[in-house]
C-alpha cells in the first residue's frame, strides 16, 4: 500500500452540512479499493481564477489515504461519478520528516 494525497474541489452548491456526507462518501469510495483514509483537511471556499464549466468557485479539502497502486486510476474514475465532486488530483505523498535527535549540553545524543 502507497501513501497518496488528494486534492478533491467540491461543488460549489455544496452546503457546509453535507461537507460530512461528502468526505464519508469519499472515504467508502477508498474502502471498496482496499484502502484506508488517514485524514481530511477542509481548505474552505475558495474562488477560481476564472470561471470553469459555469462555476465560479468550489470547496477545497485535502485527503490523506492509503491505497494500492493499481488502484488509484479506480478510485478517481469512481470520484468522477460523484455528483458533489468537481475536480480531483492524487500525488503521492511526501515522505515524514524524520523525527529530530535529542542532543544533550554536551553535543551527543541522548
Amino acid at each position: 500500500m502507497n501513501k497518496y494525497e488528494a486534492m478533491i474541489i467540491f461543488q460549489e452548491h455544496l452546503k457546509d452540512s453535507d461537507w460530512d456526507g461528502a468526505v464519508d462518501a469519499v472515504r467508502e469510495e477508498i474502502e471498496k479499493l482496499g484502502g484506508t483514509m488517514s485524514s481530511c483537511t477542509r481548505l474552505g471556499r475558495r474562488e477560481f481564477a476564472r470561471p470553469m464549466q459555469k462555476q465560479s468557485g468550489g470547496h477545497y479539502g485535502l485527503v490523506a489515504f492509503e491505497l494500492a497502486g493499481d488502484k488509484v486510476g479506480a478510485f478517481q474514475g469512481r470520484l468522477k461519478l460523484n455528483e458533489d465532486v468537481f475536480r480531483v488530483q492524487v500525488v503521492v505523498a511526501p515522505p515524514t520528516p524524520p523525527a529530530p535527535r535529542k542532543v544533550d549540553d554536551n553535543g551527543l545524543d541522548e
